[in-house]
């Protein structure tokens, strides 16, 4: 497998990871790469999700800037911000997440962080509330107001496990695209996953 940035690069439809092979959204015969190492985070922060859970909740969204910045310190407090504010209200731990920064300077004049939420799907199964709070909080501090995206959020459960998380990894495979990384301070990350065992 190439590298790009110090983190493989993959190619193919389909990619194992511990055994499994899964679908994830890369292209070969159109160049689309994804990295490997943040699809494997991605994976193995929605399984400990459930296997913590049972039920998980997860709930997709895209957050600008009116300007860029080298580093990610703004979307680190964001996301603490947010998980607080969760975790206050719907009396829950144990949230999943990730962040990807991407800027593709054709096409903006700033960079952007697609994101996933990874939540108790016993306290959490729509994602309306949670995504009015991710604007406000965001707009508040000044940054550009937040997209609303088509299918925002997706419920795995016992009875829907393979399908829904197929569908999941396969949405989340997007975060991993080698397009866009790596316009940041050299010591800044391409992204960043929660740490749930």
């Amino acid at each position: 497998m190439p590298k790009r940035n110090r983190k493989k690069v993959h190619y193919y439809r389909y990619l194992t990871i511990n055994n499994e092979e899964l679908e994830v959204n890369a292209d070969y015969q159109k160049g689309y790469g994804v990295y490997v190492e943040i699809i494997q985070k991605i994976v193995e922060q929605l399984d400990a999700c459930y296997r913590i859970h049972k039920r998980v909740c997860v709930i997709v969204f895209i957050l600008h800037h009116r300007e860029t910045s080298q580093d990610n310190k703004d979307i680190s407090r964001f996301m603490n911000v947010i998980k607080q504010w969760i975790k206050r209200k719907y009396k829950t731990k144990n949230i999943g997440s990730v962040w990807v920064r991407e800027w593709e300077k054709a096409k903006a004049k700033s960079h952007h962080y697609h994101c996933a939420l990874f939540l108790d799907g016993d306290v959490v199964n729509k994602s309306f509330v949670i995504l009015q709070a991710i604007k406000s909080k965001w707009f508040k501090h000044g940054h550009v107001p937040v997209d609303k995206l088509d299918n925002p959020h997706y419920n795995i459960r016992k009875e829907n496990y393979k399908e829904t998380r197929d569908a999941v990894i396969w949405r989340l495979s997007y975060f991993g695209k080698v397009r866009g990384k790596g316009y940041r301070n050299p010591q800044s990350s391409d992204y960043q996953t929660s740490r749930l065992k």
